[in-house]
């Protein structure tokens, strides 16, 4: 039996950057956290492995900078049928290998002095009066309150009697060479083309052992029975003249955050995929940074005030930037999803102002309330223009 103060369980940029986070407002019960990773570092996460340079940001705050191969973003592009709407702005973010960035910044909170177990998968929680039993194949530990930072798939939420949720999505991608019909390298693309999906597929600048490549892949929100993501991501390839034999795909599934579900209970709160990522784009490792940011000085007032009730952890995330683009993008998600989506595919090249001001978001840059303003007031009038030509 070891005590602790914190267990977090998962060693991805949520459960790190909880611990980083917690330790800048808290070193002293940062001194008695553990972070248990299930798999050995450097080990391989599926992911496209786009982050938004505010995640950057956010760690500069606590002097952190991520040293790992990275490939620049400079725009971002939308294929909607035959038309193609490119947002240019520099320094949106960059593109990272997974298996690089979580190693990367694991060893800077080792560095810092804070336990990273890796290789160390929870086989079991037990919630108590007035604490916790985390359970490890080496060790028990005795703690007064868990972060579940391990994803859609982790022990964290099936333990401790969390919801499935609703919001889902399957993500096949695979790494080729690039095409004559690719965008610049400094561009990520997202291709709606395809009607009848819920999702899209995308193109993304990637480094492979430092050879210049594109991830590929189709992300499909409730997959249809009648499709997968790997016949999606089948039909996108011979388009571009690829084969998909030819290439090792990688499967995985993610968790949408959903407005006003719960993400804590006594002595257990959530971050990053475990409480939900964007289900609109499927955004998630600087979300999963935010998520940190948000956690660790609340975190540390649940310490000095010995209040592990953590009964307003979802409205205060909610309160705070990731929650409110989260709230937002989902509000994206049903709109462009249901009926409006014809009307939205019309009107989006002329909503040139309201692009600006997402990509801007995306990459963490100070955002005045008069572009805020005038962006809404573009697609309010540029929808309901539709709308008056429809009828």
């Amino acid at each position: 039996m070891k005590d602790v103060h914190l267990v977090i369980i998962g060693g991805g940029p949520a459960g790190l950057s909880t611990a980083l986070h917690l330790q800048a407002v808290a070193p002293r019960i940062a001194d008695r956290t553990v972070v248990l990773e299930a798999k050995p570092y450097p080990r391989e996460k599926i992911c496209a492995g786009a982050v938004g340079a505010r995640a950057f940001r956010v760690l500069e705050r606590i002097g952190v900078a991520v040293e790992c191969p990275m490939v620049k973003l400079d725009a971002v592009a939308l294929r909607l049928g035959s038309r193609t709407i490119v947002t240019r702005d520099p320094d949106l973010g960059v593109v990272v290998r997974r298996v690089e960035f979580d190693h990367a910044l694991a060893k800077i909170a080792i560095e810092r002095g804070i336990e990273v177990r890796d290789a160390t998968p929870v086989t079991a929680i037990d919630l108590l009066g007035d604490h916790a039993l985390v359970y490890t194949d080496a060790e028990v530990y005795r703690t007064r309150a868990i972060v579940g930072a391990d994803g859609v798939s982790g022990i964290t939420r099936r333990a401790t009697g969390f919801a499935r949720g609703e919001l889902r999505a399957q993500v096949i991608e695979l790494d080729t060479e690039g095409v004559a019909s690719d965008e610049p390298r400094d561009t990520a693309v997202f291709d709606f083309t395809a009607r009848d999906l819920h999702g899209y597929a995308w193109d993304f600048p990637t480094l492979v052992g430092g050879k210049p490549l594109v991830c590929r892949g189709a992300y499909v929100i409730h997959s249809l029975e009648h499709d997968s993501p790997k016949m999606r991501i089948d039909r996108y390839l011979r388009d571009r003249g690829l084969h998909l034999h030819k290439y090792r795909l990688k499967q995985f599934a993610e968790r949408g955050f959903e407005p006003g579900a719960a993400i804590a209970r006594p002595r257990v709160l959530l971050v990053g995929e475990a409480a939900g990522i964007d289900i609109a784009t499927g955004e998630g490792i600087a979300q999963a940074i935010e998520y940190g940011q948000v956690a660790g000085p609340y975190l540390a007032r649940a310490f000095a005030h010995d209040d592990f009730s953590f009964a307003s952890w979802t409205g205060h995330v909610e309160r705070r930037h990731v929650g409110w683009q989260l709230r937002v993008r989902h509000a994206c998600y049903r709109m462009f999803y249901g009926e409006g989506r014809d009307s939205i595919e019309r009107i989006l090249p002329r909503l040139t102002s309201l692009m600006k001001v997402g990509v801007q978001d995306f990459a963490g840059k100070k955002l005045s309330k008069l572009a805020i303003a005038r962006g809404a007031a573009q697609f309010v009038g540029a929808y309901l223009g539709d709308k008056l030509r429809a009828e």
